[in-house]
């Protein structure tokens, strides 16, 4: 009687039936490690008596247990490979291999697949890597194909090897030693008792003495199998049960159906080994009526967010059971964000047979960032570090953890300007250290690991359900790296640092961390190639996909795939009906399947469902429910962004700047006030918030640091020439004549050195770094510097004589609103105040834009996208100066460099195209419109809202944060 049981119930059923309840003699071999939890479980399942379970392998693990040979890990395997090569490679050619073992590594490990799968599958390997120009030798070495197929092998070859391209050349030279690199590469395997799991395989079942000790062997839910396997097979025939899981929907396909190959190397297998179940009693189900349902996506994250509603349809469902439900996901890289989209609640227990992957915990990242600054951010020799390697590493939250100084250090650099920061800077010289060699840099890591391990190892037990995962995460890190080590210390690998970083990142991408729990309890999270064997009666595959199922190989081979073909290796045909199989093998006992794949291609690369998918439309003549997820899309609705002065906010900002409420009442700049007056809003978040930018260290200079060091030479040239100290209050007026300048336009030298000092002070910030240090754009912009300079001293020598009576003059003055009873302090640095003919010249530098007419004094204070704000400011120094009793004529000037080399050019402020040769006359107009704007501030019935110029948001710091 047919039965839908699971595969592995029926297995164990009828194994208690043949053999009783002592199956100690019995040993079952599964195609991997995971079917034989589920088996033990069943097996209680199947007797109301105690039963003496079987011996349990993989069929790696069965050739393994008969063996003498050892397995060794690639890493080993791939050096002792490269010695070999240059051996026979140096004994065949005229011309000895110049190839490092870092250059050959990658290709080394192509090498190693290609002999693993020549042993499995027992090809002649002479015949394969035979001089194949020979076409008389080709015919000898393939006496086993027809005429047709050598004929087609000879027109490929005399393509493929004839003609003398540097490409042909270079694989041939390659193709005719590997051969005996082969052979040679296996003679000292042997020789050492090693062995990769090919070589392994094939020596067990060559061995006519190898032995088989056990009185039953049972094979259970093999698919396509190796030569190797066959030939196992064979031989243990006579004391062996073979248990195929199929179905007859595509087992009995009579034309080319694409499911044809799920069922391709399963009816081979029955041919010749038969099968221990009769269709009698399974593999007739696939046709019955169950629930499908396919669902498109446009996102991976959407498909993650499909599980909790999925999950919720399932606890609707009679005598729904969690063992009985497993997720697969095709594309494994999902498994983070799947496992954040299980409800919790929800669901009791979740089993994840999988593994997280060790390249998505933190410790990788941490092991990265210190291995480039290792490689690419040493500078003088391991004296000092680059700091666009060295900020990474403090700020990665696993070196802050051990490190809890990293964010004051980071500080200490950007604020400084620290391009080059020394072991003195950084202090800690357990990370900051050089490590020259590939072995100091594995010791070097394996050190910061542990001591990564021993701060979790301190750490109080905590809830959190990624602690562990982050500890265990420590751990396999440790194993990779200090596998690596371990080579390297013995010789038995030899490479540089840069490859020793790829290899520790390619053993890290293929590292995961297990998580424990009951696997035959709970929701089954897993991988394609865990679900062999297994059945579920409720699933969902996700990224069901082509190039997720069927998976595209990524293997690379240097055997081409025509000779795979005749040679019976694997190809890619071979994984399509691997897949295949899985496939419809997973889903022939379900009786609630859910297909979710993704329609957009931007995430993955990958968006047309897969073939078999559309088989099950087109050939299963099964019910297909189709549904596609929307994500509900609303348009942005930018609402102006408004902020009331309420109270409180009133309150804050009187005694922010009201000297009638606090004493110590912030001054408020002209800088501050141009913002006020460009956008209220941004105004609040800079000064009433203190909202910052983040700062960063950046090798690009910005325009402020630009013109703060330009304002900077110009203050020490006039020091220099007026002998003025730094730090003497008592500032003592001094003239500026036509000799003075001469001097430094005859000496440029003179204006470099000045230039240079102000670069150290305000970009560096320290006084010892020279232009020879300096990269391309510091030089370009030092050198601009140097230009404007000389093009300053130019114009002020026309200006000869005049009395410098301040050079970065702090001024400020109180201003009053007496119809709201506030004072407020307004003040700046004004660039450089002079005189001459008893007339006050304020002089503003403008390293960069162009001077703005105005045609009123109002409009100065006015949003508008011209708006003159640095005439606004320069006015309010003006002002400032006047409100202080000063009683001579005051000149605004505004010192636009770029425009200063012209002949006729004056740097004094015009207003009705008249200079302005004193502001007295438009102080009382000026005051009216500042007082007017500082009522603004204050008012309580006027919020600060964004400016409606959207060209103000162009370099604001806040624009993100606006919408705009």
């Amino acid at each position: 009687m047919y039965s839908s049981r699971p595969f592995l119930l029926l297995v164990a059923n009828d194994l208690v039936n043949r053999f009783g309840n002592d199956l100690s003699k019995i040993v079952v071999v599964f195609p991997g490690r995971r079917a034989r939890l589920f088996f033990n479980n069943y097996l209680s399942e199947c007797s109301d008596e105690p039963v003496w379970a079987p011996g349990y392998y993989s069929i790696e693990e069965l050739f393994q247990q008969v063996s003498d040979l050892q397995i060794v890990d690639n890493i080993k395997l791939i050096g002792e490979l490269y010695k070999t090569y240059i051996q026979v490679y140096n004994s065949k050619s005229a011309t000895p291999s110049s190839e490092t073992l870092d250059e050959f590594y990658f290709f080394g490990e192509s090498l190693l697949n290609d002999f693993d799968d020549v042993d499995k599958n027992l090809v002649n390997a002479h015949s394969l890597f035979s001089n194949l120009q020979d076409l008389d030798q080709l015919r000898d070495d393939f006496e086993h194909l027809n005429e047709t197929q050598i004929e087609a092998l000879s027109r490929h070859f005399n393509y493929v090897f004839q003609g003398k391209s540097s490409l042909k050349t270079s694989f041939w030279s390659v193709w005719n030693v590997l051969g005996e690199v082969y052979s040679t590469f296996k003679q000292k395997l042997k020789a050492e008792n090693s062995a990769y799991q090919g070589m392994l395989t094939r020596s067990v079942v060559e061995d006519e003495f190898a032995e088989f000790n056990a009185v039953h062997y049972v094979f259970v839910g093999f698919n396509v199998l190796t030569k190797c396997e066959e030939k196992l097979f064979r031989r243990l025939r006579n004391k062996a049960l073979f248990y195929w899981d199929y179905d007859t929907y595509y087992m009995d396909v009579k034309d080319e159906a694409s499911t044809t190959e799920a069922g391709r190397y399963i009816k081979k297998n029955i041919e010749k080994f038969g099968s221990a179940l009769s269709l009698d009693i399974f593999g007739k189900s696939f046709r019955r009526e169950r629930k499908i349902t396919m669902i498109a996506s446009s996102s991976e994250s959407g498909q993650a967010s499909y599980l909790p509603y999925w999950i919720d349809s399932l606890n609707r469902l009679p005598q729904f059971s969690e063992p009985d439900t497993a997720i697969v996901l095709c594309n494994e890289q999902m498994l983070p964000v799947v496992i954040h989209s299980i409800p919790a609640e929800k669901v009791e227990n979740v089993n994840i047979t999988m593994g997280f992957p060790l390249m998505q915990t933190p410790v990788c990242g941490f092991l990265q960032v210190l291995t480039e600054m290792q490689i690419k951010g040493i500078s003088d020799s391991g004296r000092s570090f680059r700091y666009k390697y060295v900020l990474p590493v403090l700020r990665h939250p696993c070196v802050q953890m051990i490190f809890p100084e990293s964010k004051s250090i980071e500080q200490v650099l950007i604020q400084g300007n620290v391009f080059f920061p020394t072991i003195e800077v950084l202090k800690n010289e357990s990370i900051f250290s050089y490590a020259s060699t590939t072995v100091e840099l594995a010791k070097y890591l394996l050190s910061l690991i542990e001591r990564l391990g021993q701060f979790y190892e301190n750490q109080s037990e905590t809830s959190d359900v990624y602690s562990g995962l982050y500890k265990e995460s420590v751990f396999r890190a440790y194993q990779v790296v200090n596998r690596l080590c371990g080579l390297l210390q013995s010789g038995e690998l030899n490479v540089e640092r840069a490859t020793f970083s790829r290899l520790m990142r390619k053993l890290l991408t293929s590292t995961t961390v297990p998580f424990h729990g009951e696997p035959v309890k709970g929701l089954q999270v897993m991988g394609v190639l865990e679900t062999r064997a297994l059945d579920f009666k409720n699933v969902i595959m996700l990224s069901v996909n082509e190039g997720f199922m069927p998976g595209t190989t990524n293997d690379d081979t240097f055997i081409p795939q025509f000779l795979r073909r005749y040679f019976e290796l694997s190809t890619i045909e071979h994984q399509d009906a691997i897949y295949a199989y899985y496939f419809y093998r997973l889903i022939q006992r379900a009786e609630n399947v859910t297909f979710v794949y993704n329609t957009d291609k931007t995430q993955t690369g990958k968006s047309e469902m897969s073939r078999f998918l559309l088989q099950l439309l087109v050939n299963s003549g099964l019910e297909i429910n189709r549904y596609s997820l929307q994500s509900a899309i609303k348009p942005i609705e930018n609402h102006p962004i408004v902020v009331p002065k309420t109270k409180e906010l009133s309150d804050r900002i009187r005694n922010r700047f009201d000297l009638n409420i606090n004493p110590g009442a912030q001054k408020l700049s002209p800088s501050a006030f141009n913002v006020f007056i460009d956008c209220s809003l941004r105004f609040y978040l800079q000064y009433i918030e203190n909202l910052r930018e983040k700062e960063e260290l950046s090798n690009e200079m910005d325009v402020s640091i630009f013109g703060t060091i330009f304002h900077r030479s110009a203050e020490l040239l006039y020091r220099e020439i007026g002998r003025v100290g730094e730090g003497i209050e008592e500032f003592e007026p001094f003239f500026i004549h036509k000799e003075h300048l001469d001097i430094y336009l005859k000496n440029p030298q003179l204006i470099d050195k000045l230039v240079s000092k102000a670069f150290s002070e305000e970009y560096f910030k320290t006084k010892e770094i020279s232009p020879k240090q300096y990269n391309g754009e510091q030089l370009i912009n030092f050198r601009i510097i140097c230009h404007l300079m000389k093009r300053m001293i130019e114009f002020d020598r026309k200006q000869t004589p005049f009395l410098i009576c301040g050079l970065e003059k702090k001024v400020s003055a109180i201003f009053e609103l007496p119809e709201s009873g506030i004072s407020v302090k307004i003040g700046g640095v004004i660039d450089r105040l002079e005189q001459k003919n008893e007339t006050l010249y304020i002089v503003d530098y403008k390293t960069g834009g162009n001077s703005k007419p105005f045609k009123t004094i109002p409009e100065l204070a006015t949003q508008k996208i011209t708006r003159a704000s640095h005439v606004f400011q320069t006015f309010l120094y003006a002002s400032v100066l006047i409100n202080n009793k000063i009683t001579k004529p005051v000149v605004p000037c505004l010192l636009y460099l770029q425009n200063a080399g012209k002949d006729d050019y004056s740097s004094v402020i015009q207003y009705e195209k008249e200079n302005i040769n004193d502001f007295n006359l438009l102080y009382p107009d000026f005051l009216a419109v500042v007082k007017n704007k500082l009522a603004e501030l204050f008012d309580q019935d006027i919020p600060f809202s964004q400016t409606t110029i959207l060209s103000k948001c162009n370099y604001c710091e806040f624009k993100k944060l606006c919408n705009r």
